[in-house]
């Protein structure tokens, strides 16, 4: 692991590039409608009882890393935008968008409710666990 100087944050790159410091989750949901601040508020809730991870939001966007960004969000004008990297391929019609890279399968939805967070929920949790191998 490579520790950035300036912001103490850890890579597992020396080297990496980055921006310093994790922004402020707060800035990312202000002004948004109450159903995407409670989509994203159980987002964190969840993947925060996963194990140690890193935050990083900036904008719109907010980055889950464990050693690793193993789910990205785009908060949007009424649902948030989840991108879940794992290292198989899903089958699920809540999935919008899916990309096989070659190192990993990136499985894309739009949620707006909470309904629609719960199916996608083991894939979340899969996702913490391939970023950690």
């Amino acid at each position: 692991m490579w520790l950035c100087p300036k912001c103490d944050r850890e890579f597992t790159r020396k080297n990496q590039g980055h921006v310093c410091g994790t922004g402020n989750r707060d800035d990312v949901i202000q002004g948004r409608p109450q159903s995407v601040v409670e989509v994203y508020s159980a987002i964190e809730e969840f993947i925060n009882k996963l194990g140690k991870v890193e935050i990083f939001a900036r904008d719109r966007y907010v980055l889950f890393r464990s050693s690793r960004i193993f789910v990205d969000l785009s908060i949007m004008k009424d649902v948030v935008r989840v991108a879940i990297h794992v290292g198989r391929t899903v089958k699920n019609p809540i999935f919008v968008k899916v990309v096989d890279d070659g190192k990993q399968v990136t499985h894309v939805a739009k949620i707006g409710n909470l309904g629609e967070l719960r199916e996608i929920e083991p894939l979340i949790k899969e996702a913490y666990e391939f970023s950690l191998s």
